[in-house]
């Protein structure tokens, strides 16, 4: 595809997070259903949002932490009437599953994994066109925030339609992502993905989703007081920036080595994408190197750190 072409997909996809709404899908995920009286304030415990002021038709981003504070899986929640349904990575699921059967006790709340389920997000200030298109489809259609993004969180039965795209992008101003159109936005927006810029066992404060998805005014859940002491009287050793670099600089490699102007080396990139204009990446640094207006180099270029969190003060 020519720069040209490249920009001007891009420009559709800004348009659409901006004016419109952004449809992507979520392959990767599983549903886990909860269902029983109790299934809220349970499950409330052991994620990172707060789950206590929604209702049916919300949703929320949000992690499951470890006693110690660290991230095992995220979790993507929709509430309907009747139940609440969690979206977690395949390969983390029976992981996730045991995890809840540990903290399931005597609550009135009991789970099961649902294979006829897919899940779809779609982000901008339209996107509760594209929840109601998924809920006339017999989908559970939810809206909730990403960052600063109106976003809708929708599970649908695989049958719903013959083409989901199609029926969840009909209404004006609503667009398909492409991989590499979505890689541009969320790099640009500094929205970490689990499994390239961050693994399991990272600190949600490594993995700058602290405001994303940590709520640090709701009761207690599982982690929580690590997590909690973290953000209040410490910090962690290495963290997740943006980094800017000159479009005339070869874009780096996923893992290519980050150092000072002296050669030290400070970290790794986790996730590169280029606009035409400059290089965007993000990169995991020693936290001494986290402030929004530092120097360093990737393979020899400069790049500046440009953080959009509150760390970056």
């Amino acid at each position: 595809m020519s720069e040209h072409n490249q920009t001007s997909k891009y420009a559709a996809e800004l348009g659409a997070i901006e004016r419109g709404a952004l449809v992507r899908p979520m392959p990767e995920l599983a549903t886990i259903e909860v269902t029983g009286s109790d299934r809220q304030s349970w499950l409330g415990g052991l994620v990172t949002c707060n789950l206590a002021p929604l209702g049916p038709g919300n949703g929320a981003y949000a992690l499951m932490t470890s006693k110690t504070g660290r991230i095992q899986a995220e979790a993507w929640i929709a509430l309907d009437e009747t139940r609440a349904l969690v979206g977690v990575r395949r390969d983390l699921l029976a992981k996730v599953r045991e995890h809840l059967e540990f903290y399931l006790v005597m609550e009135d709340a009991e789970f099961s994994v649902d294979d006829s389920l897919v899940w779809w997000l779609a982000h901008g200030p339209e996107s509760e066109a594209v929840a109601a298109a998924a809920r006339a489809l017999g989908g559970v259609g939810t809206m909730g925030v990403l960052g600063e993004l109106t976003t809708a969180l929708m599970v649908l039965p695989r049958h719903a339609a013959p083409s989901l795209a199609d029926s969840l992008c009909r209404a004006p101003g609503v667009v398909l992502a492409t991989p590499m159109g979505w890689d541009r936005i969320r790099i640009e927006r500094m929205l970490p993905r689990f499994g390239v810029d961050f693994e399991v066992g990272c600190f949600p404060q490594e993995a700058t989703l602290e405001s994303l998805a940590v709520s640090f005014e709701k009761g207690c859940y599982v982690g929580q007081e690590a997590v909690f002491m973290l953000e209040k009287r410490g910090h962690v050793q290495k963290r997740l920036v943006r980094l800017i670099g000159s479009a005339s600089a070869t874009p780096p490699r996923a893992g290519s080595e980050i150092t000072t102007s002296s050669g030290e080396s400070v970290g790794k990139v986790t996730s590169v994408v280029t606009d035409g204009e400059r290089v965007l990446a993000i990169g995991m640094v020693r936290y001494k190197q986290t402030l929004s207006g530092t120097e360093l180099l990737i393979e020899g270029a400069p790049f500046v750190v440009s953080c959009l969190d509150a760390h970056a003060e």
